[in-house]
């Protein structure tokens, strides 16, 4: 779920060798075009550090021969949000932004699964999945919110921190407050329900 490569082109800030595996082409082609000008700011004092795209499907991490892992760093897709036309994200993104409204039309892309049970135990699949590949002690930072969708809250934080947690040792969390963002009261004149400002960092180790 590597995206666009924030967390490889930070990795290469801080001096250190990194791997993301994305599954769409178009973000995964964006991210090494990135990475290719990070590396010709930062010059020869990276030369030797590695920063690898790979095109491929996390489910599959195992099978692209990587090297043992100190930490993995991931925020996962908000299960199937951006298809939601009628949500504030969909119109931000559509009338303002220019963006994608959906990532891909991949049956691989957790993105594309509507009920959210199925959904959270694939990524909960892919996660303890990438257990081989990490070393004893390596840490896993998963940046995650929970979903409002329907006038109901679903907790995928809470729900990724439960059963995540049989696979590895949940030791802390934090708090990522986006108090740039202004409150919206969605709920109106039926029930309050406001914007989300913040969301989980769940650092989990593997013990």
């Amino acid at each position: 779920m590597a995206g666009t490569g924030s967390a490889l082109l930070a990795a290469l800030r801080a001096g250190r060798n990194s791997y993301g595996i994305e599954l769409n082409p178009k973000y995964a082609d964006i991210a090494k075009e990135i990475l290719t000008e990070e590396r010709k700011v930062l010059g020869k004092s990276i030369d030797t550090l590695k920063s690898e795209i790979i095109l491929g499907d996390a489910t599959q991490a195992t099978n692209y021969k990587l090297p043992p892992i100190d930490y993995v760093l991931t925020s996962p897709p908000y299960w199937d949000m951006l298809h939601a036309h009628g949500a504030e994200t969909q119109k931000k993104r559509r009338a303002t932004e220019k963006l994608d409204v959906f990532y891909s039309d991949d049956p691989n892309d957790l993105g594309n699964i509507h009920e959210y049970g199925p959904f959270l135990e694939r990524l909960v699949g892919i996660y303890a999945g990438l257990q081989p590949l990490l070393r004893d002690k390596a840490y896993l930072t998963i940046i995650v919110k929970n979903i409002k969708k329907g006038g109901k809250i679903y907790p995928l934080a809470w729900d990724i921190g439960q059963e995540l947690g049989k696979t590895y040792m949940l030791k802390d969390e934090k708090i990522w407050c986006q108090d740039n963002q202004r409150l919206a009261p969605y709920g109106l004149g039926n029930a309050w329900v406001s914007n989300t400002f913040h969301h989980y960092c769940l650092q989990f180790r593997n013990e």
